[in-house]
């Protein structure tokens, strides 16, 4: 398996398999609003947009800044998703659904977290070449992305690095056993805690609690169920 690790976004071309992480918290809450029976989650970038599909019915989930805008049903937060099942939602966030604009083309593209790693791995292992696309923060390097990249190549000994910057995670990850620990470094969890949304960070570093795959088609993120070693 050849592995390419994006630290923040920039355009990717592959006929292989791209990975979206935003850790803190994009895809983890689109992994927990699937689990949690959505129909179905459409990333959209504008605030503007998502407003449009609230009058058709969809529900709004996002953030600016840490916070649901004005308009919006949920916030960004995977402990808010119990109200989705048999929603159809559109998310809107400052990194992780812009981050999706830079893939110029892929065979598949999937969400991965903490919360379905297991079943990320299970998946990758179908795919040559993999392309882990971190959606940082406001073009920056977010350590929670960087950190889980580093863990999630962990799972597949003897890759082919295709830059630097897959060896510099793998290496990274591997002295930390600390999960949940090691995202309370990260800046922007800080900003939740000051935020009052800490138990975002906690939940967002749990690990394998759904054995579900967001995978993006043409409507959205759908879930794929049943993938776990």
């Amino acid at each position: 398996m050849k592995i390419y690790i994006a630290p923040v976004p920039r355009p990717i071309k592959t006929e292989g398999l791209v990975i979206l992480v935003d850790i803190l918290r994009a895809t983890s809450t689109i992994t927990s609003a699937l689990a949690h029976e959505a129909i179905l989650v459409k990333p959209v970038d504008t605030i503007e947009e998502a407003l449009l599909f609230k009058e058709q019915g969809y529900l709004l989930m996002g953030e600016r800044n840490g916070l649901p805008p004005e308009g919006f049903d949920l916030g960004n937060s995977p402990r808010e998703v119990r109200s989705v099942k048999g929603h159809k939602v559109v998310i809107s966030t400052t990194n992780g659904t812009r981050a999706l604009s830079f893939i110029q083309r892929a065979k598949v593209v999937i969400a991965a977290c903490f919360l379905n790693l297991s079943a990320v791995v299970t998946f990758a292992k179908r795919f040559e070449e993999v392309f882990i696309l971190c959606a940082g923060s406001e073009g920056e390097v977010a350590l929670e992305d960087f950190f889980f990249a580093g863990k999630l190549a962990q799972n597949f000994p003897g890759f082919q690095a295709l830059n630097d910057t897959a060896l510099i995670a793998y290496d990274y990850a591997r002295h930390i056993e600390n999960i949940e620990k090691n995202l309370w470094q990260a800046h922007h969890a800080k900003a939740l805690k000051a935020l009052g949304l800490g138990d975002d960070v906690s939940l967002c570093a749990r690990v394998d609690l759904y054995p579900i795959i967001p995978i993006l088609t043409n409507d959205g993120f759908v879930p794929l169920r049943g993938h776990s070693e």
